[in-house]
């Protein structure tokens, strides 16, 4: 080999190191912001949606709130206003069997197990509440499931319980600008984040809020609980519990964000 011909290969060999250089650079940027601001929450991603004809439709909480159920999904609006609804034509919640440890921003979670196909059979209704009854299940194994939405003056309560899950999945469809509310979460767009609450945050206390203009908090207290917004076309809400509630406003707020 000629001494031009080595210093073009010396040159070529410089040339593939520094653009690999530059890629590994890159991808290390964008990798975080992908992942999300913490990969220990698990991904659980909702499973199939049936809903048996005698619990479909719609039912008046009052106020002008109403709670409407079909296979495409949940949708709790306010007269013509959507409040929140549920992602569409997938399970409304998963059931999750695992172990949680830490707390706040370092809480990890384990998933040895997934029940996130959901089927309703029966809806019963009373003067300002909504009860689904029906049962999650991984297509072999069924939990019982209960979804109770009840209208609690300025909010709408949605209240999942599934005896024998470790933790309850809410997935709700994905908004544009969802957005964390302090103190609970940080003032910023939360797409392709995962954020866990603090430890002191109470249920009522307003997680985040999306373009509709409602305000959600996640409850019970004194479990941990996280905003999942890391995956497209879905916010899910973690909470490590066998019962959960998600509170929505009642109404949208007409002001600007």
């Amino acid at each position: 080999m000629s001494g031009r011909q080595r210093d073009i290969s010396k040159s070529m060999v410089a040339l593939v190191l520094s653009l690999s250089a530059l890629a590994a650079l890159g991808l290390s940027s964008w990798l975080p912001a992908w992942l999300g601001r913490d990969s220990r929450m698990a991904d659980v991603a909702p499973g199939m949606l049936t809903v048996d004809p005698e619990a479909r439709g719609i039912a008046t909480l009052g106020g002008g709130v109403t709670a409407a159920l079909y296979d495409s999904g949940l949708r709790i609006s306010h007269d013509d206003d959507i409040l929140a609804e549920t992602v569409i034509r997938g399970s409304l919640v998963s059931a999750v069997v695992g172990q949680v440890s830490g707390s706040g921003e370092k809480t990890l979670e384990r998933v040895d197990h997934e029940y996130d196909h959901v089927r309703i059979r029966h809806l019963l209704f009373l003067p300002g509440r909504a009860t689904y009854l029906g049962e999650v299940s991984d297509g072999r194994k069924a939990l019982p499931l209960v979804i109770r939405i009840e209208l609690a003056g300025p909010v709408v309560r949605v209240g999942v319980s599934v005896p024998g899950a470790s933790a309850i999945v809410v997935h709700l469809d994905r908004k544009p600008a969802t957005t964390g509310l302090p103190p609970v979460l940080p003032f910023r767009n939360l797409r392709r984040h995962a954020y866990w609450l603090p430890v002191a945050t109470g249920r009522d206390d307003p997680a985040f809020t999306t373009v509709l203009g409602t305000d959600m908090a996640i409850g019970p207290e004194r479990v941990a609980r996280g905003v999942d917004v890391r995956s497209e076309g879905r916010n899910d809400v973690h909470v490590w519990s066998s019962s959960a509630v998600v509170t929505v406003s009642a109404r949208p707020d007409p002001r600007p964000r």
